[in-house]
């Protein structure tokens, strides 16, 4: 669905960019040496300021970028089925539910819990995995920023090489003008490429990296819960937030239509 999504919004984007310029005509608004400088300067800039190895986990940031998000439901779900497995002390179910665990911060937080770490133990190898993730979708981040920063500087070296050309063959004043709206392409292609491509892939590495930074506090608290014996159902009540469960009811003044819900889904598990 993000994907169809992401190819709607680029699709729309042409179309507008088509729209604009409509009636100019092809040889002006496609300006394959400007495109080349811009591109070619902005990768070579890349390179030059980063490894080759994290322009290359960026690309495949971006790409993952485009899959389906954080899914906290399905989350709570994995780790009610940990809580209920650990609290029977079905240890061989567990590591075979750890074998099909396609996330691998969760899987790391149930093999804690098989080898019987302590629960400070858990919560700090956990938090530094964490803070080692974000630290990693924050550099893909800086990336994308970088990019960004580097396109409309490009853009402009592009227009004034261009008028460098122009002026050093200059003959008439008719003749310029063509000449002149291919120069001032390259500003523009500087431009879109930089607030229609890098800064969008910036802002969407930022929500994937604020989604899976509250995913995995969610995975924190659940194993480390899971680790203190608490109820599966206590469980739910602190994962889902909001909802405190004190003297066999739940308290939220905030909004009483869900502590009704929770109260009367309780009642139907007990």
């Amino acid at each position: 669905m993000n994907m169809l999504v992401s190819a709607l919004t680029f699709f729309t984007a042409i179309v507008l960019i088509m729209t604009i310029f409509r009636g100019i005509g092809i040889g002006v608004l496609f300006n394959w040496e400007a495109l080349v400088i811009i591109l070619g300067g902005t990768a070579s800039g890349l390179m030059i300021g980063y490894p080759i190895e994290k322009l290359k986990d960026t690309f495949n940031g971006i790409l993952k970028s485009f899959k389906d998000s954080f899914q906290r439901e399905k989350t709570i779900e994995n780790i009610l089925s940990i809580a209920r497995l650990y609290r029977k002390s079905e240890i061989r179910s567990l590591e075979k539910l750890a074998s099909c665990i396609d996330d691998n911060f969760m899987k790391l937080g149930v093999n804690l819990l098989i080898n019987y770490h302590k629960s400070e133990d858990i919560r700090a190898i956990m938090e530094r995995e964490l803070i080692s993730r974000l630290m990693s979708l924050n550099s893909h981040q800086n990336v994308l920023k970088t990019a960004a920063r580097l396109a409309p500087s490009l853009g402009l070296a592009g227009t004034v090489i261009s008028l460098i050309k122009m002026f050093g063959h200059m003959t008439t004043a008719e003749a310029m003008m063509p000449l002149m709206a291919v120069a001032l392409m390259s500003t523009f292609y500087g431009v879109i490429i930089s607030n229609l491509i890098f800064m969008p892939l910036h802002a969407k590495l930022k929500d994937i990296a604020d989604a899976s930074e509250e995913e995995m506090l969610t995975i924190i608290e659940g194993i480390t819960a899971i680790h203190k014996g608490l109820h599966p159902l206590k469980i739910e009540e602190m994962l889902r937030g909001g909802w405190i469960y004190e003297n066999g009811k739940y308290n939220q003044e905030e909004n009483p239509e869900k502590i009704l819900a929770a109260e009367t889904l309780l009642r139907g598990r007990i």
